[in-house]
């Protein structure tokens, strides 16, 4: 191995395990957000009805974005015959970016119920802590939301960078084997000048008899 192909290796490597702690990272945020969001119902069950709408708002978008990552483990980790074809890997990009939006959606009113609607606001510790980490989600998230849409941009227009380094099937489904011509053995044609042939041998037979 070259210099060369041992960076791209190691480049490579790099790239993977980026890839490999964004996924768990997107699924822990998406689980302890569920949590949390439980959390609030539970402890907002006495309060007006304005905070408990927005808590229950707020488990909603959680509960879709567990139903998303269910989905996103099944395109990732569950294989059909054909293999990662380029149009999973494309269902792969579009189901992270609902799930990135669901959360920015959920972070959004969990952030208008703890600044605007009082949610929380018998525990100043947790309704600061919320307060943090609303407003850190939802610039984080639309950070990568916006990445995940350039790089959706710039896979479209170069795919052969993107799917000749994974290796992905251009088909969706098994290649139909061609069948089998059976190819027609010409019929011999018939020599018609043969018998053109045997009269002059006949004639010039005949000439030398005549001269003996």
């Amino acid at each position: 191995m070259n210099e060369n192909e041992a960076r791209l290796v190691y480049k490579n490597k790099i790239t993977k395990n980026i890839n490999l702690a964004a996924f768990i990272a997107l699924c822990v945020l998406v689980f302890l957000s569920l949590i949390m969001s439980a959390f609030l119902l539970i402890t907002e069950g006495e309060k007006e009805a304005a905070p408990k709408v927005m808590s229950y708002i707020f488990f909603g978008f959680c509960i879709f974005g567990i139903v998303l990552v269910s989905t996103l483990i099944g395109l990732m980790f569950i294989h059909s015959k054909e293999g990662l074809t380029i149009l999973r890997f494309k269902a792969i990009d579009i189901v992270k970016m609902m799930i990135r939006g669901t959360m920015i959606l959920a972070y959004i009113i969990l952030a208008i119920g703890v600044f605007f609607l009082d949610v929380m606001s018998i525990n100043s510790g947790f309704n600061g802590f919320l307060r943090v980490i609303s407003i850190f989600i939802i610039v984080l998230e639309i950070i990568l939301f916006v990445y995940g849409l350039w790089k959706m941009a710039w896979t479209k227009e170069n795919p052969e960078r993107v799917y000749g380094k994974f290796n992905l099937s251009q088909q969706t489904s098994l290649p139909k084997t061609p069948r089998k011509t059976v190819l027609k053995s010409p019929e011999p044609k018939k020599i018609e000048e043969a018998p053109k042939a045997i009269e002059a041998l006949d004639v010039e037979i005949k000439e030398i008899e005549v001269k003996k």
